[in-house]
């Protein structure tokens, strides 16, 4: 995986080869705020790559300026090995697909797809079917005659991946691409998109605030906070082993022991986090773990229990004070046990601790 650090790039070392996008010490001011703050990245050939954080947080700024919709305060952007930090938007190797479309609705689906190739002079007969080609790609074909008005939520999303790749760019930006989405279309389309980029091979960047959406889709994460790049990894490295406080809470769920409570509880110093799916409860005098070495047990109540359908998300107050979160999945006779005010022993593994910076 391609990755580098402010380290290697104060040491004069380029992008390694085989990167579709090199960042170095990218920068973007608007007046006194930093949007983005000196970042480094380098994302590889026909990588799925996933820019992951809530508003405000730079990941946005960060597409738009590899698109040349923004200039960068400082700092360059390379494509493909070239610079291209100061080129125009139509004169880099890049295309975009928004969270609104942008579908001209007086154009026919075809047209629409067709449209970049028209304005690159590309002859009536040779985008008519190299349009059909990309409405094929995104299973569309049959609606080639349709204006954007008669297709659904998920067709039009469709018609919009189908007019970005019948130009064949290197690089596919995506922003908030599936946000208007209902949740049951919006989870078919991530299916779709995964597909569509295995197969195409082009590189994704896939902006989002959705942090399901970033672990199910790529194949690496950046997860930004106040225009830094605060962990990158992939999906299963950011969840499993958050690197602070901020990652382990915003991506998913946890239980996070700051130093006095990790020395209450655990008999360690530092901050620590536990996912809730990794915490059992019991009745209060039994256990389904073992109160041997490395098994933590703590006496508690449930506070609140709220079902899910696959599971159950329950609250326990331990006696200590201690508020934990436990995820388990449901069974008859966990709908019947786990009541508020019930007494409760919680216990997890210590190996399943993270420590945190």
């Amino acid at each position: 995986m391609a990755v580098s650090t402010t380290d290697e790039t104060s040491a004069g070392l380029t992008a390694p080869s085989g990167t579709a996008i090199s960042l170095r010490g990218l920068s973007k001011h608007f007046g006194e705020v930093r949007a983005v703050d000196d970042v480094d990245l380098d994302i590889a050939d026909g990588e799925f790559f996933s820019m992951l954080g809530p508003s405000g947080s730079g990941k946005t700024t960060v597409l738009r300026l590899v698109a040349g919709f923004e200039q960068a305060t400082s700092g360059t952007i390379e494509l493909a090995g070239e610079d291209v930090t100061s080129r125009a938007p139509f004169d880099r190797d890049v295309n975009t697909v928004f969270q609104d479309y942008a579908l001209f609705p007086h154009m026919s689906v075809l047209d629409n797809v067709a449209y970049g190739l028209r304005v690159r002079g590309v002859k009536k007969s040779v985008r008519r079917r190299q349009a059909e080609e990309a409405l094929g790609t995104v299973q569309l074909a049959h609606l080639a005659d349709r204006s954007p008005g008669q297709l659904s939520g998920g067709q039009r999303q469709r018609v919009a991946l189908a007019r970005s790749i019948v130009v064949q760019p290197k690089v596919l930006l995506l922003d908030e691409p599936l946000g208007a989405l209902d949740l049951k279309l919006r989870e078919q389309m991530q299916v779709e998109l995964k597909q569509l980029q295995r197969n195409l091979g082009i590189t994704f960047v896939f902006v989002t605030h959705d942090q399901e959406e970033a672990l199910t889709l790529s194949d690496r994460v950046a997860v930004f906070s106040e225009g830094k790049i605060v962990q990158l990894g992939t999906p299963q490295e950011i969840y499993e082993t958050p690197t602070s406080e901020y990652v382990a809470s915003f991506v998913g769920t946890s239980n996070i022991f700051d130093s006095a409570t990790s020395q209450r509880l655990l008999g360690r110093d530092g901050t620590h986090a536990l996912r809730p799916e990794k915490i059992s409860i019991s009745a209060s005098g039994t256990s389904t773990r073992s109160g041997g070495a490395g098994v933590v047990r703590a006496e508690g109540v449930i506070s609140e229990s709220i079902y899910l359908g696959t599971g159950h998300r329950i609250h326990v107050l331990l006696d200590d004070g201690t508020r934990l979160v436990v995820l388990e999945q449901s069974t008859g006779a966990q709908a019947q046990r786990e009541q508020r005010g019930e007494k409760v022993v919680a216990s997890w593994s210590l190996d399943d601790l993270v420590p945190l910076t």
